[in-house]
């Protein structure tokens, strides 16, 4: 039996209020608290000022005359501990320690003042930290970073890494990724990542869980957290220091326990939880958990405009364990009669670039090869490769922008059909060139990307990542049958 876990972090993520202890005109705490939810419930503290950014500034959180909920300490770390102390003293029921200078140092007066913290906090107040970002709540405005949006989704995501948390955020508008909540919780003196997948687990706004962790204090008490929460929704983790030497600087990074690879790979295993390689990946399949259900098969197919593709698109999912089995001799005929023969190829991948540019509904469009291709019962998973708007753009001429806001609708049409009514997991491949110089070019293919996404329609870069982010998710549907986790 499957029991929710309290741990009362409620109060660090969903504050009433909060403060910035450290706080100042270039304090990108202070700007991204200013721009969300909390700018009116938001104290800025520094002796040195007495007003930030047009509002009052006090010398000391005990200056402040209401209840504080949550404060962010920046200051040196030498100021630490008296200012986690006044926190204690004013009644604070949690604290962000962004300051470093403590064991991730190696040094024996940071190892000092780490036991030092740890011992005044003890049983007295919840921290984050020290030595890292903090939280980014969209619901309660909580942040970190100024530019970051305040759009709530369903992603969790818990990082030791404060970089990584920046890299996320930064992702949510040309990735178009949702978060719900995300914290980076760096040294882990008191909320260390075992509570952090307990509440997360529970979190009725999170719908899977990105892990991003280098060590750990208690190997026996993750792997319980990991089991848990695992039950309850999938989980993508990305471990540093996998090999020798990354342990090494993750240990110098965090001041924690990084371990053998091997140990790792197995208790991610043994808990169902998914383990991928680096951050782009870790990124890209938790977009597709955030609105897909992973595959019930392996077996791929891959629309695309061609043949030369084709081959290595073959070669690509096979490598990834994938299937890229032949359509049926029914499917065949359907496509036969849509398909010209001439230069295409009507297998798996399919190549049918003639039917790219058709945009009149009745003259045989791209979402009848969707729907034919979706039908088909060896078939889990879908890539349609849409590389090609440029070719598009001349073949159409004078007629572009009305013909791209059919072609727009057609794809659509046969995408949410595959995703909506059968079930099956279907994204769309579409290479943007960074260097792209013709701006109308480039103002299509990202018009594109936004009608997709408009739908919750997954869009990835390239092919390579589109394969990889459905062989995970495969991946995970195995965890799954081995073990009692709900796909739901």
């Amino acid at each position: 039996m499957i029991t929710k876990v309290s741990t009362g972090l409620d109060s660090i993520f969903l504050p009433r209020n909060a403060a910035v202890i450290g706080a100042s005109q270039k304090d990108f705490f202070t700007w991204a608290m200013m721009g969300g939810k909390l700018k009116d419930h938001f104290f800025p503290v520094n002796p040195n000022y007495s007003e930030v950014m047009g509002r009052k500034c006090y010398s000391s959180i005990l200056d402040i005359n209401e209840p504080v909920d949550y404060a962010i300490i920046a200051v040196p770390s030498r100021l630490a501990l008296k200012a986690v102390q006044e926190c204690i003293q004013k009644g604070l029921k949690g604290i962000h320690l962004f300051t470093s200078g403590f064991s991730e140092t190696g040094t024996a007066e940071g190892l000092k003042l780490e036991k030092q913290l740890a011992d005044l906090v003890r049983g007295k107040i919840r921290m984050i930290g020290p030595n890292c970002m903090g939280i980014y709540c969209p619901k309660s405005g909580l942040s970190f970073n100024p530019q970051a949006s305040y759009k709530e989704g369903n992603i969790g995501i818990i990082t030791q890494s404060g970089t990584f948390a920046q890299f996320f955020i930064q992702s949510e508008k040309p990735r178009n990724m949702q978060i719900s909540k995300l914290i980076s919780y760096g040294n882990a003196v008191d909320i260390d990542c075992p509570e952090l997948l307990d509440y997360f687990a529970d979190d009725p706004d999170t719908h899977m869980i990105a892990l991003y962790i280098e060590g750990i204090r208690n190997g026996q008490l993750l792997k319980e957290s990991l089991e848990r929460a695992a039950a309850k929704k999938p989980i993508i983790a990305l471990k540093g220091g996998m090999t020798e030497q990354g342990g090494r600087v993750a240990s110098s990074h965090t001041g924690s326990l990084a371990g053998a690879g091997r140990i790792w790979e197995t208790m991610f295993q043994q808990s169902g939880v998914l383990l991928v390689n680096d951050i782009d990946e870790l990124i890209n399949t938790a977009l597709a958990f955030s609105c897909l259900k992973p595959p019930r098969g392996k077996g791929i197919s891959i629309i695309t405009y061609s043949g030369g593709f084709s081959v290595v698109q073959s070669d690509l999912a096979i490598k990834e364990g994938l299937d890229v089995p032949q359509f049926s001799v029914k499917a065949r005929e359907k496509l036969r009669k849509i398909v010209p023969s001439a230069g295409t190829m009507i297998g798996n991948p399919l190549d049918a670039w003639p039917v790219f540019h058709r945009v009149n509904k009745g003259q045989g469009t791209l979402d009848e090869i969707i729907r034919i291709v979706a039908d088909e019962s060896q078939i889990h998973s879908l890539i349609l490769q849409v590389d090609n708007l440029r070719f598009l753009a001349a073949m159409w001429g004078k007629k572009f922008e009305e013909s791209f806001n059919s072609f727009s609708n057609i794809v659509m049409d046969g995408c949410l059909y595959t995703r909506d009514i059968t079930g099956k997991v279907i994204m769309v491949s579409m290479y943007i060139e960074p260097f792209q110089s013709n701006e109308r070019e480039r103002k299509v293919y990202l018009d594109f990307k936004a009608r997709c996404e408009a739908q919750n329609m997954l869009v990835y870069p390239s092919l390579k990542s589109a394969i990889n982010t459905v062989s995970n998710m495969y991946r995970y549907t195995e965890l799954m049958h081995k073990g009692t986790w709900d796909t739901g």
